[in-house]
């Protein structure tokens, strides 16, 4: 592995899979991307709940203000996780527009050139393994590389 993208949220699943690729990214000497998302409509209601502050502040808060604390909650996750592993990491924070979030992992994946993905995942039936429409699913069909998932 040379550059890893691993997708972080504020969860302990996220911490743990993030802890699981430092470790992984410090003993190979590679980097990470760390890929930190809203949704559009996450995105919608946060800029509707700050209207009121724009007019007392005279502030906008837009896709920028967005991604800056989008990136500062990436931090603190790193700060709790693998801060003081030997590891190079970026933050990507990403607002996602039309496509979905295995479109978006996909895309910054290429982009930033990564070749191993890492995304927690979620457990389904015997069945249910064999439908598509989940994102690990589509990012394991979608992706020319490594990608570890964690499923608990």
């Amino acid at each position: 592995m040379n550059r890893g993208l691993v997708v972080v949220a504020n969860t302990d699943r996220h911490r743990a899979l993030l802890e699981t690729a430092g470790e992984f990214a410090s003993g190979s000497d590679a980097e990470l991307v760390l890929l930190s998302t809203l949704t559009e409509t996450e995105y919608e209601d946060d800029r509707n709940a700050l209207k009121s502050l724009e007019e007392i502040e005279g502030a906008t808060y837009g896709i920028d203000a967005t991604e800056e604390r989008l990136e500062r909650a990436a931090q603190k996750i790193v700060n709790d996780t693998i801060v003081d592993m030997d590891v190079d990491y970026q933050i990507a924070p990403r607002v996602i527009g039309d496509g979905s979030l295995a479109d978006e992992i996909l895309q910054v994946a290429e982009e930033l050139a990564c070749d191993h993905i890492f995304i927690v995942g979620q457990k389904r039936s015997p069945t249910g393994k064999a439908l598509f429409g989940n994102v690990a699913q589509a990012v394991i069909l979608g992706f020319d590389g490594q990608v570890t998932v964690d499923l608990e």
